[in-house]
């Protein structure tokens, strides 16, 4: 199988039974924009912080599954993380937020890793279900990293800070696991090569508290 990126990664983890992001739980659908904006600033492709992102580069070809997000990051200066965050979690018809999930679930049906199913009450959204091979073939990634001997890579440290803040382990994890990868990630993240550790949960976090804000302005 081939190298998977951050956010397909997370979304074979992340759908749910109906192959879908669309919950009560909010946190799961700031996080699949997390991946992606993580991945492009991985990639050099955009630089985020707190309050603004800004594209820095061009969308290499093998990228092209956030194609949608990067369009509509690049307008030529920097968009703050609040009208992103609005535009991709609270739009009416959540037309980009289901942009962004066809074009990375479409990139793994093209390899085998999800299947497209007709989604929503009257079906008529497009839903991805993971195949099992792809859904193992992650879950061995994080447990080879993070609970056996393996090198932490940045990849998979942001995949798991993801999968958390979404509430997407407990499937896939025991309780005593989920708090081994926790101490782990906490241990790596106390050290001078742990920086980019502690940025991404910083990073992940703040989305969250600003999508909490927008909670209370749109309720």
């Amino acid at each position: 199988m081939r190298d998977l990126t951050l956010s397909q990664e997370y979304l074979i983890c992340a759908v749910n039974e109906k192959g879908t992001l669309f919950t009560f739980n909010t946190e799961k659908l700031v996080c699949l924009v997390a991946a992606a904006l993580l991945e492009l600033q991985l990639e050099g492709c955009a630089a985020v912080d707190k309050k603004f992102i800004t594209v820095t580069g061009p969308l290499p070809q093998e990228m092209a599954h956030l194609r949608p997000l990067y369009d509509y990051l690049n307008t030529g200066k920097p968009m703050q993380t609040e009208k992103l965050l609005e535009e991709y979690t609270y739009s009416v018809t959540d037309a980009h937020l289901n942009e962004l999930m066809a074009a990375i679930g479409d990139s793994l049906v093209q390899q085998g890793l999800m299947t497209p199913v007709k989604a929503g009450l009257l079906g008529k959204k497009q839903g991805y279900l993971p195949t099992r091979e792809a859904i193992n073939a992650v879950v061995d990634l994080v447990r080879a990293e993070l609970l056996e001997e393996g090198e932490v890579t940045e990849d998979v440290a942001a995949l798991v800070i993801l999968l958390e803040q979404g509430k997407c382990l407990k499937p896939y994890f025991s309780a005593f696991e989920q708090k081994e990868m926790r101490d782990k990630l906490q241990a790596i993240s106390q050290t001078p090569a742990g920086k980019a550790v502690r940025d991404m949960v910083e990073y992940v976090e703040n989305l969250i508290a600003v999508m909490t804000l927008l909670v209370t302005v749109f309720t």
